[in-house]
C-alpha cells in the first residue's frame, strides 16, 4: 500500500495529471492479481508462494482506489459517493467469499483461483475478500 502512495505521488511530481497518477497504480494493481492463475499450473510450493505474493502485492497496489473516488466525485457528494463505493465493496466481499467457498469444494482450489483471476481482469479488485 505504501508503494502505491509513493508511486502515485512520484507520477504527480513528474507531471502526470491527477487522474493519471491515481489511475495508473490502480490499473497495475488490478492486473497483477491475475498472476494467481499461475499457482494452478505449478507443483513447487515456492512457485505457488511467488505467484500468490505477486498477486497480493497487486491487490495492495489497487488499495489506492479511494483516491480517484475523491478526485472525481463532486465535493458536495463525496460522502454519498464514498458510502456507495464502500457498500458495493463490502457487498462484493460477502458474495465473493461465498462464491469461493462453493468453488473450492474439498481440496481443489483451482476453480477459485481462476475466479479470483477473472475478477482482477474485470476491474474488481479481490481486496474485498
Amino acid at each position: 500500500m505504501w508503494a502505491t502512495g509513493f508511486l502515485s505521488d512520484y507520477l504527480l511530481r513528474k507531471g502526470s495529471g491527477v487522474r493519471a497518477s491515481r489511475k495508473d497504480p490502480v490499473v497495475c494493481g488490478l492486473l497483477l492479481p491475475t498472476t494467481i492463475l499461475g499457482a494452478n499450473f505449478v507443483d513447487d510450493q515456492r512457485l505457488v508462494i511467488l505467484f500468490m505474493t505477486i498477486a497480493f502485492f497487486g491487490t495492495g497496489l489497487a488499495s489506492i482506489v479511494w483516491s480517484p473516488v475523491f478526485t472525481i466525485a463532486p465535493e458536495r457528494l463525496i460522502g454519498l459517493t464514498g458510502g456507495v463505493f464502500d457498500f458495493i465493496g463490502g457487498l462484493s466481499g460477502v458474495i465473493v467469499s461465498i462464491g469461493i467457498g462453493y468453488l473450492a469444494n474439498g481440496t481443489n482450489f483451482a476453480p477459485a483461483l481462476v475466479f479470483v483471476g477473472c475478477l482482477s481482469c474485470s476491474g474488481r479488485s479481490p481486496t474485498a475478500w
